[in-house]
């Protein structure tokens, strides 16, 4: 493979700073270079994803991406490495300005050579998802903004499952909603891939769905599993009503209602929820692990109660 190597001008650009900036940086030894035999300045990329990742460089890399997303071993560098925020500047700057396309290749890059599901999620889509919802809460970015970054996030999630592995039927269905108000489907979508990735037959209802709507396809279809992702609820009290009514629900009929948030969601009766056979998770990676989470017994006491 060709290495990649960038010149004084090139970076200086890259980073939007004046060449003698890039010159007193790597005077200073923050940012490696090397001297060609008539004494120019070369910089290798991964050298460059270095100095964004030490220094916390404010300017996102997007500009840099197209040409690493072509050199599997700085892709691979960066993932053993876990310097996940160089890759997250890169899904936040690709997502508020509404650039679907250079979602999917980042994601697509970063799983193809090794990143798994789970930590693509927690480690790069989730925080940019944070930072971009900070950024709205703070004033800094509108909310037609936060709704552009957002569909873009969801539809490079969408497009991901195209070239995600996706093993025969495990046999486990599972159902997949949001409550009612709620209206972002990012983590909804992303976890529908996850759970599809693990064999499972994903019935998915999307957001605003009523615990009406949800009662209805567990008795219908009888999930084993009733996936809530609750990461934007405007009504807590309102949400963990619902809640109840859904484990009351589900309980009769051996199904397991599994909660993904990132704040402690508690209903009423705690000792109601548990019994329902309800699950908090917090992480994707808690997600791709649930299902093992029950023991033997719960499971064998809910395929009695389908049947």
């Amino acid at each position: 493979m060709t290495e990649i190597l960038f010149n004084t001008m090139d970076v200086s650009r890259m980073l939007q700073v004046d060449k003698s900036t890039v010159k007193r940086w790597t005077d200073e030894g923050k940012l490696k270079c090397f001297r060609t035999p008539g004494g120019h300045r070369k910089f290798r990329a991964e050298d460059l994803y270095q100095f964004m990742s030490d220094y916390n460089y404010g300017i996102s890399p997007i500009n840099l991406y197209p040409q690493f997303a072509s050199d599997e071993a700085i892709i691979r560098r960066i993932i053993t490495r876990k310097e996940f925020n160089v890759l997250t500047n890169v899904c936040f700057s690709a997502s508020i300005n509404g650039r679907r396309d250079e979602i999917v290749k980042l994601f697509t890059e970063v799983y193809k050579n090794g990143m798994t599901l789970p930590v693509l999620f927690d480690e790069i889509l989730r925080p940019t998802l944070k930072k971009i919802s900070d950024l709205n809460l703070s004033g800094k970015l509108s909310s037609a903004e936060m709704q552009l970054a957002f569909t873009a996030l969801s539809s490079g999630v969408v497009l991901l499952s195209d070239v995600v592995m996706k093993p025969a039927s495990s046999g486990k269905k599972a159902v997949c909603a949001t409550l009612d108000a709620e209206t972002h489907d990012v983590e909804l979508k992303a976890l529908v891939l996850l759970l599809e990735s693990e064999g499972y037959e994903v019935l998915n209802l999307g957001v605003g769905a009523s615990t009406e709507t949800i009662g209805q396809l567990i008795e219908a279809r009888k999930p084993h599993y009733v996936f809530v992702c609750a990461y934007h609820v405007p009504n807590t009290n309102l949400f963990l009503s619902r809640l109840n009514s859904l484990n009351t629900t589900a309980a009769n009929f051996g199904t397991k209602v599994v909660v993904g948030s990132d704040r402690a969601y508690r209903p009423a009766d705690e000792q109601e929820a548990v019994a329902a056979g309800e699950f908090r998770c917090t992480t994707f990676k808690d997600f791709a692990t649930i299902q093992h989470s029950t023991t033997v017994n719960q499971s064998s006491a809910a395929d009695e109660k389908r049947n």
